[in-house]
């Protein structure tokens, strides 16, 4: 019910009702809907659906990015993968936000411990972290789809592992030689 609706969700926000219980407003294009989940529970149900898990997307973004903290996930969808990224550490759940990378335009500062985050259909979305901290997200975002992307559409290397290692020791001894 949900999963085909996180296809277009841009921004997915910790909200608390009137007892206390966590759920998600999610931002979309043409509005705002309630769901009954936490953002993190949202994303690792639509990561299942995939074959994956919000902490295996979590380990995955630390292998590639070799950072321990505050990572964006990938959602592996076809053609491309869709990478969601946190405002904050995910263990603050009441506060974290994430937005989808791809209907991120721009993210600016607002005030001194603030920051907004402008979307691909001009929203402004007032985001309660520092702006270079939002940007470094961003970023890193940003970095971790450039390494996805280039994983996904060229897997062979030019070289394999021999032929540099041939190709280094030729140039060790510079002479020119050709590999077929």
């Amino acid at each position: 019910m949900y999963r085909n609706s996180l296809l277009d969700a841009c921004v997915l926000k910790p909200q608390f009702d009137q007892f206390n219980n966590l759920y998600t407003l999610m931002i979309t294009p043409n509005g705002y809907k309630k769901v009954p989940f936490t953002p993190m529970q949202f994303l690792d149900m639509e990561l299942k659906q995939h074959g994956s898990s919000l902490k295996g997307a979590k380990e995955a973004a630390k292998a590639v990015l070799k950072s321990n903290s505050v990572n964006p996930i990938m959602i592996p969808r076809s053609p491309l993968v869709h990478i969601w990224f946190p405002t904050e550490a995910m263990r603050n759940s009441g506060h974290c936000m994430y937005f989808a990378l791809h209907h991120v335009e721009d993210v600016k500062p607002y005030m001194e411990n603030r920051s907004i985050a402008v979307l691909t259909n001009y929203e402004e979305i007032k985001v309660p972290v520092p702006h270079s901290k939002l940007k470094k997200q961003w970023s890193k975002a940003k970095d971790y789809l450039s390494t996805a992307l280039l994983k996904q559409f060229y897997k062979d290397p030019l070289y394999s592992k021999a032929e540099q290692q041939i190709m280094l020791k030729c140039a060790e001894i510079n002479e020119e030689y050709v590999i077929n």
